[in-house]
């Protein structure tokens, strides 16, 4: 539903058949050697060796072993020449209800997360709670928010608020009147009417079902 398209940059020196960022993220690191990565991926010096030279696919798993050791993401490892930024994780956002829900508050940072392939903008990252939009973001899952996009386009999804601070995700639907709609497998969950108090807090360009 959220697509992306990322250009993969291999870097000049690889020569073998699985490029990745390894080499350039060591060279960054010059007081950790292959014997620290090793260690740190509870794996054998060759088996680094076989990484760092493209003889070895570069996989999420070995990615997310390796990176913090390098002080790097799990993504430049595995996309070499990715451009990444860093996101704030907020509080939670309601997929149901317009009610008892507190807003997006940029203060409220529980951590900080790696995203890429994104467009410019203001992004914030925010975990769903609720099942009204479980065909795209199952609850528990967590949506990438531009707070720089603002333009309703029917069909798209966004994060909705009141002047009062509630938030709700819902998707866009133009027409007289604009209603918010569910995208939901639960039956209960109904179209609301847009009223003119509501405000768009962002647009959601993507959904991450996991996030450690």
């Amino acid at each position: 539903m959220f697509e992306s398209h990322t250009k993969v940059v291999p870097p000049l020196n690889m020569k073998g058949k699985f490029p990745n960022g390894l080499a350039d993220a060591l060279s960054r690191r010059p007081g950790i050697s292959q014997a620290d990565l090793a260690k740190a991926a509870g794996t054998s010096q060759q088996q680094i060796g076989k990484l760092l030279h493209g003889e070895r696919e570069m996989t999420a798993l070995w990615a997310e072993k390796i990176a913090p050791a390098l002080r790097t993401s799990p993504e430049k490892l595995v996309f070499p020449g990715l451009r990444t930024f860093r996101a704030p994780l907020l509080s939670w956002v309601s997929a149901g209800r317009l009610i008892a829900q507190e807003g997006v508050k940029k203060s409220d940072v529980r951590k900080y997360v790696h995203l890429a392939d994104l467009p410019k903008g203001d992004w914030v990252v925010l975990e769903v709670q609720g099942d009204s939009m479980d065909r795209v973001a199952p609850d528990g899952s967590f949506i990438c928010v531009n707070l720089a996009d603002q333009r309703v386009i029917n069909d798209k999804y966004y994060v909705f608020g009141t002047p009062e601070g509630d938030a709700t995700f819902k998707r866009y639907r133009s027409g007289s009147p604009p209603r918010l709609q569910p995208f939901s497998t639960n039956p209960d969950h109904e179209t609301v009417q847009m009223s003119g108090e509501m405000l768009v807090v962002g647009r959601v360009g993507r959904v991450i079902n996991d996030l450690q």
